[in-house]
């Protein structure tokens, strides 16, 4: 994956055939791990923090629920655009900082569902085929995570236009 071109409305973005169909798989399957439900305390016995429990998971699933729809718009294929030589990814400032978000929010899904390992690379083979799925989308939300912020700070570099 490499960073095109940058005009005035945002970066283009060009990823081979490999690339380009794992990022949209990637982007169909989020959230990946919409139900995890989160905790604000693990000792904390007052009443009053289930209640804000609730309510940090109630506006979390909307969130994600926002997400999912933004997801889906970066699949429109004004946006990623299938090409001789694989992909070409469109995205405005805004779209990028989702896009991130997504991939973020994939891995730590991922990371929850694997039973939050110390540990990102098991010393032993994953047991199940479902655990050995859980460390793949990780690794690969992970992968374009770093290549879409190296292509940003090649950016924002002096020389890079």
């Amino acid at each position: 994956m490499r960073l095109a071109s940058k005009t005035r409305d945002g970066w283009r973005y060009q990823l081979n055939q490999r690339e380009g169909d794992c990022l949209r798989s990637l982007l169909r399957q989020f959230p990946i791990n919409a139900n995890v439900q989160a905790k604000i305390s693990k000792t904390d016995a007052d009443p009053k923090s289930v209640e804000r429990e609730k309510l940090l998971n109630e506006s979390l699933a909307e969130h994600r629920k926002e997400l999912r729809k933004q997801a889906m718009n970066l699949l429109a294929p004004v946006k990623f655009k299938r090409g001789e030589k694989g992909y070409q990814l469109t995205l405005n400032l805004e779209e990028r900082e989702i896009l991130l978000q997504i991939l973020n929010d994939i891995r730590i899904g991922c990371w929850h569902a694997l039973g939050e390992p110390e540990e990102l690379e098991p010393k032993k083979p994953p047991q199940t085929e479902k655990e050995l799925i859980f460390y793949n989308l990780m690794n690969l939300a992970g992968y374009f995570e770093v290549a879409f912020l190296h292509a940003l700070g090649r950016d924002t570099q002096p020389g890079h236009d």
